[in-house]
């Protein structure tokens, strides 16, 4: 299945391609998860999804489509719509997309893309993607880099261990709750954008936890496999964690 994200601040555009695409959808295997005709919304919201292709338009007031790729579609599949040929140079230049297509939306074409760069490539990109190291920038004179499944919770709490991060940081944390980069100066909210591709997650306000070591959950709590901690989900992430969850393990 290719699960896909529209992003166009044109409500009737978003409406035009959506139908589009709903006449193939059965047989290209595709599922609509959201549209957003707010950039920004989309910016802050999307990066929880659980989606394989991003399709948003290249002029967009607050983020246009190049930035907002490059926040929410990392190791996803990017289409680019746009009225323009002069963007396409500049798009190819600054990102590795998988198609580009002229408004009005010509859903020939988007089979050709789909036939070509996305059938059978998203689960070769993902399994890449997660023995790949990960590279963060921490501010301007620290980088920190770490394999996806060296790190099983990221906190700015005390874990079970007694171990606290300083103020304005967080601890990474790996196998049996051992510490794996110390107060590291940034925030879950930062975190957990950059690091939800690699199947982080959010579960709380000082917690995020890579779900590729889920264990078992209760109603309100999520255990890890060969840690000792237990973390609580709140309210406001429990239903995008479960469909997640879900998502992933195919349930």
């Amino acid at each position: 299945m290719i699960r896909y994200i529209l992003v166009d601040d044109n409500l009737k555009t978003l409406e035009r391609v959506k139908s589009k695409i709903d006449r193939i959808s059965q047989a290209y295997d595709l599922q609509h998860i959201k549209s957003y005709s707010n950039s920004k919304i989309a910016f802050e919201e999307a990066i929880h999804e659980d989606f394989d292709l991003l399709i948003v338009d290249f002029e967009m007031p607050v983020y246009n489509g190049l930035e907002l790729a490059q926040e929410i579609g990392i190791n996803k599949k990017i289409i680019f719509l746009t009225s323009t040929s002069d963007n396409e140079k500049k798009v190819i230049n600054n990102l590795n997309i998988t198609g580009y297509l002229s408004k009005p939306f010509d859903v020939e074409e988007f089979k050709t893309i789909l036939k070509n760069k996305i059938i059978g490539k998203l689960h070769k990109d993902s399994t890449t993607s997660l023995n790949t190291p990960i590279t963060l920038e921490i501010g301007t004179n620290k980088d920190i880099r770490f394999l996806p499944e060296q790190v099983y919770y990221i906190s700015t709490s005390k874990n079970i261990n007694g171990d606290k991060p300083k103020k304005n940081s967080v601890h990474f944390y790996g196998k049996e709750d051992e510490l794996v980069h110390k107060n590291i100066r940034t925030t879950i909210d930062y975190l957990n954008k950059k690091l939800s591709p690699y199947d982080f997650q959010k579960i709380n306000q000082s917690t995020i936890i890579n779900n590729s070591h889920f264990k078992m959950r209760d109603n309100n709590n999520v255990e890890l496999f060969n840690t000792k901690e237990t973390f609580e989900v709140t309210h406001k992430e429990k239903n995008s964690f479960i469909s997640r969850l879900r998502n992933k393990l195919k349930y």
